[in-house]
């Protein structure tokens, strides 16, 4: 960092990418993620901030766009692999896998995705606060939970229906997310639906299930089984 060179580096990457928004935000997040792979989230913001909002503000994005788009991609360099912290520490206190640990944690802040591209796909969410803000937050909200519950959930026993329908839940959430028009509203509410599915009927077959609860049958003092083993039990 004392030689200038990665700061130099992300500066001729985003000018290489030119005018096409997505090249921009895609080599962005790469540059985010190797700073964040030694440093903290604060000096990544700041240098993520300096070289990517004089190219994206000329590009036509709004600047509050471009340092919450920073903002995220610092946060995520905690996480960012084969360096993170967050993983390791917590392996080491669950003593677990690292890897295990580190692809967990990618999953449980999938929000953190879904903000970056979503402040781009709906700038909206952090230009200005009102109606606006509130229709932009809930269907990133929406997509973002869809595609949580299509990595993580099961909705069938059988493997084909189950993959299925976890693909049909994931590219929707995904058109909600990427595409900024009355149609997202619309399929938000398939998206819910499905989920509704899931929360109403699955967990209801799965508390159904008989469970098999395994008792001790070492036997105990009369000291060790308190009062009611010395006295004998009472109804």
């Amino acid at each position: 960092m004392i030689t200038g060179v990665p700061t130099k580096l992300g500066f001729l990457m985003v000018e290489g990418a030119g005018v096409n928004l997505a090249a921009m935000v895609g080599i962005g997040f790469l540059f985010g993620a190797v700073l964040g792979m030694g440093l903290p989230p604060a000096p990544v913001y700041i240098l993520v901030a300096i070289v990517l909002a004089p190219p994206f503000m000329q590009a036509g994005v709004n600047q509050w766009v471009v340092h919450f788009f920073a903002f995220f991609v610092a946060v995520f360099g905690e996480l960012t692999p084969p360096t993170s912290i967050t993983a390791a520490i917590t392996s080491k206190i669950a003593n677990a896998s690292f890897y295990t640990t580190l692809w967990r944690s990618v999953i449980i802040c999938m929000s953190l995705f879904t903000l970056m591209v979503g402040v781009f796909v709906h700038p909206e969410l952090v230009k200005q606060p009102g109606l606006e803000q509130l229709a932009a937050g809930y269907l990133i909200l929406v997509s973002t939970v869809g595609l949580t519950f299509s990595v993580q959930a099961r909705f069938a026993e059988a493997v084909l229906p189950n993959r299925l329908i976890r693909l049909v839940l994931a590219a929707l959430s995904l058109y909600i997310l990427l595409v900024n028009d009355m149609t997202s509203t619309i399929v938000s509410f398939l998206v819910l639906a499905i989920i509704g599915y899931w929360l109403v009927f699955r967990r209801r077959s799965q508390e159904g299930e008989p469970q098999v609860v395994e008792l001790d049958s070492s036997p105990l003092s009369p000291a060790a089984a308190g009062p009611a083993g010395a006295l004998g039990r009472m109804d």
